[in-house]
């Protein structure tokens, strides 16, 4: 465990660090903090970096290693992505109102067993608040595979659970277990694009990180004491074998918090400014960078034993060196940022978009860059 005492702005600063995910999704804390006050660049990196480090000696003294959530933080390829969908009429008839606790006593018996190794999975639960009701309940036509049939009149009243990191049979076990449960309506299938995903992504807030046993839930704290106590909401967590733990709510929601990969082009400005700043001070400047790389690269890029295949089926295969960078550079403007790092001196992070591969279908590709804090320019250094 790292004795913060013992180290100077300078050491945190020059130490290595790899930071999965930055987000503002479920707070204006750090968006306000920074309002308040009047926070430079240079000291809202500062204060970054400090919270980064203090979750991960707080996670350490709960026997979890920073390192070993990151796959419930990042999209997975080859993962499962779900949400469940409810009625909440039907389950506040049931509960006198309480029907997101009705709910859980049917999605959280059901959360992945341990079978080999520690379970990662986020949580999100909630109602579905943002976006025009007519064109959620048309996403909610589209995306949804439904057990029972329903007519969505008030697209509001649906109450959803979106897991993630799931294997395909953890997927189908999830659903399956909760399909006696008589609110329930069917689920969709989030691990790639789909027409409900954006609202989830607006509408959802993270309601716990689930490792292993535990399930990690953010607590207020009043900036002296520490003593919340987590799982406010009194869901059956104990009754079903979880341990809820408090993780302070000023580390949990910024570094802990899973953002659903949706396309937010122009509604990310907020989240992009926190990571990039997180990764340097001036980072910031290449929210929408012209990205660059040299010769060498463009031909790497090309090689059929490297990349030429993401390239191929993302279509920019037959692009010369500078429309290449062009293209890229309008990707990664729409894109989530992720994997914030300092590595052997070097600042990277990657991008992950979603391409249209043909026929509306799409795929989603990482970037793999390099931040430059001499001249603030951003080179590519991978396609996948």
């Amino acid at each position: 465990m790292t004795d913060e005492a013992s180290m100077t702005w300078e050491e945190l600063l020059a130490s290595p660090f790899k930071i999965s995910t930055v987000t503002t999704h479920n707070s204006s804390y750090l968006t306000e903090t920074r309002r308040m006050l009047n926070m430079s660049d240079e000291a809202f990196h500062k204060m970054m970096r400090l919270a980064h480090r203090r979750l991960t000696d707080d996670l350490e003294g709960h026997g979890i290693s920073y390192d070993s959530v990151a796959k419930a933080l990042l999209p997975q390829r080859g993962r499962k992505e779900t949400v469940l969908l409810f009625d909440s009429e039907v389950a506040s008839a049931r509960s006198r109102g309480f029907y997101g606790h009705d709910v859980a006593e049917a999605w959280i018996p059901a959360l992945p067993k341990v079978k080999s190794g520690v379970p990662v999975n986020s949580i999100l639960r909630g109602d579905i608040l943002e976006g025009p009701l007519d064109q959620i309940a048309l996403a909610l036509q589209e995306s949804v595979i439904h057990h029972r049939p329903h007519r969505y009149v008030h697209p509001q009243l649906m109450y959803c659970v979106y897991i993630n990191n799931l294997s395909p049979t953890q997927d189908r076990e999830l659903r399956r277990a909760v399909e006696e449960h008589p609110a329930y309506i069917g689920y969709a299938d989030c691990s790639g694009r789909n027409a409900l995903k954006q609202y989830l992504g607006m509408s959802l807030m993270n309601s716990g990180l689930r490792v292993g046993d535990q399930i990690l839930d953010g607590v207020l704290h009043d900036g002296r004491s520490f003593d919340g106590t987590p799982n406010a909401a009194g869901l059956p967590y104990k009754e079903n074998g979880f341990t809820p733990t408090a993780v302070r709510e000023y580390l949990f929601l910024p570094f802990l918090s899973y953002r659903i990969n949706s396309h937010l082009t122009g509604r990310n400005a907020e989240d992009a400014y926190a990571a990039l700043t997180t990764l340097s001070p001036d980072a910031y400047l290449v929210e929408s960078p012209a990205i660059w790389m040299t010769p060498s690269r463009y031909e790497y890029l090309h090689d059929p034993a490297e990349h030429l295949v993401s390239l191929q089926q993302a279509g920019l295969d037959h692009l010369d060196h500078p429309a290449l960078e062009a293209a890229v550079s309008e990707l990664v403007a729409q894109g989530h940022i992720y994997n914030l790092r300092l590595k052997h001196g070097a600042l990277l992070y990657t991008s992950m978009v979603e391409v249209d591969t043909g026929g509306g279908e799409y795929k989603t590709f990482t970037i793999g860059l390099k931040f430059n804090p001499e001249d603030k320019r951003v080179e590519l250094t991978t396609f996948f």
